[in-house]
């Protein structure tokens, strides 16, 4: 993509937007920040410096249907995602991952069955690395892995990687999207603009994707876990299948449930790379769960101790749940956000047996829990005193497990789900100290 001489706008002065910034630089631009916080900007007229820009390059956090955003779309400037912007500068294979849940889990399995198989692959995008960051360093024989966001894919008007993922798709972020059409159109931009010679691989028991994968042109690899699925990746007497042959044993793995959509994906992308179906077992055997994801991090007198903040909405808390082997006493809880917990309480597995709450919307969640005739729960003021009761709860009753699952975004006490995460597991072992 050619910069020389071009005038670059970048609205959000975070990490990716200063990625973005330095590549345009690189290239030639002359390129400016524009922040909606005053202190992190270069220019804070915001009609002034659209009006002087020719490309506009938006961060994962900026709404890009703002009033003068799309002021500038009519007037012909180009307006883009920071993803791709990083596409259209990165000559490297591109494999992006999108989903409501799985997305993280499954860019680090992709990318390590791939280094194990002997390729050179980088993992960014909303995982942590910028995908800018790296874009323009990368040559032909490399691979970027990339998890991509709805937010960086609602702006993203060609992307188009060599191979697209997708997942699931849940309720979740509609405060940002304003509906469900919105998200379910911002994850198909993921597939929409590949071309014959690109592969999609997707989740064949998802209406919400089925309902768009035809409109790709690329190459259509599905996965399944309810049935077998031809050229794609499934289950099938306890292994893990792809194209009707055996690859693993679901047994020599540490997912479960939903989970198993992570690993059907990540073997679906590989096969289809030609990565062999050994090193695809190993890889997927030796993998070991990022932070955070139905964790477990220790036990308290005999009781294993799980740490799943990574669960920021409804779907990934069942998907949890239904992983967890043994009686369990789960943990919800967070901010106060438009997540309907009475689809919660009519899918909860039965090896759920008690469950304690926090935070924000510790009150909702408990009324939500009565209405759906649902006893078993009690309201904590902290996460401290909620492990305390669990714990209670949980040798009295003879649980194996406690879950810290919950279900909920982290923005009331937390700057995300890793700082709540970090903070589950120093309440874990300050209890441990105490016992």
């Amino acid at each position: 993509m050619n910069f020389v001489g071009k005038n670059v706008v970048i609205y959000g002065a975070g990490a990716s937007g200063m990625s973005a910034y330095e590549l345009v630089r690189e290239r030639g631009a002359r390129a400016i920040i524009y922040d909606d916080d005053p202190a992190a900007a270069h220019a804070t007229d915001s009609k002034g410096v659209m009006d002087g820009a020719d490309i506009i390059v938006l961060s994962p956090g900026v709404d890009g249907f703002k009033d003068f955003l799309l002021d500038a779309k009519l007037q012909n400037k180009l307006v883009i995602s920071e993803l791709e912007l990083a596409s259209r500068c990165c000559v490297a294979e591109q494999i992006a991952v999108t989903g409501t849940n799985g997305k993280t889990t499954t860019t680090l399995l992709i990318d390590y069955i791939l280094r194990r198989a002997g390729l050179s692959t980088y993992a960014v995008g909303n995982i942590g690395t910028p995908f800018s960051a790296i874009a323009d360093k990368l040559d032909a024989t490399e691979t970027a892995v990339i998890e991509a966001s709805s937010f960086q894919l609602e702006s993203s008007i060609k992307f188009a990687p060599d191979i697209a993922v997708v997942l699931n798709i849940k309720p979740d972020h509609l405060d940002r999207h304003g509906s469900m059409e919105k998200y379910v159109a911002a994850k198909a931009n993921i597939c929409l603009h590949q071309g014959e010679q690109d592969i999609v691989v997707y989740n064949d028991d998802d209406d919400l994707i089925k309902g768009f994968i035809p409109r790709s042109a690329a190459k259509k690899v599905p996965f399944s876990l309810e049935h077998p699925v031809k050229g794609g990746a499934y289950i099938s007497s306890g292994f893990v299948c792809f194209d009707g042959n055996p690859i693993l044993s679901l047994d020599e793995v540490d997912m479960r449930g939903a989970e198993l959509e992570n690993l059907l994906a990540a073997v679906a992308v590989c096969m289809s790379r030609g990565v062999s179906a050994f090193n695809v077992a190993a890889g997927a055997m030796e993998f070991d769960r990022p932070d955070f994801r139905r964790q477990k991090v220790g036990a308290l007198d005999g009781i294993a101790v799980y740490n799943d903040s990574k669960s920021t909405n409804i779907s990934a808390c069942i998907s949890a749940c239904e992983g967890m082997e043994g009686d369990t006493v789960l943990m919800l809880g967070g901010s106060l956000k438009a997540e309907r917990f009475e689809d919660l309480f009519s899918s909860l597995p039965t090896c759920v047996k008690h469950i304690v709450v926090s935070g924000e919307n510790g009150r909702v969640i408990l009324d939500r829990a009565k209405e759906c005739g649902y006893e078993s729960i009690a309201l904590y003021d902290e996460i401290s005193d909620a492990l305390k009761a669990a714990l209670n709860f949980a040798k009295e009753n003879d649980c194996d497990n406690i879950l810290f699952s919950p279900a909920s975004k982290s923005y009331d006490k937390f700057g995300g789900y890793e700082e709540r995460g970090r903070y589950f597991n120093a309440c874990v072992k300050s209890l441990r100290t105490e016992l």
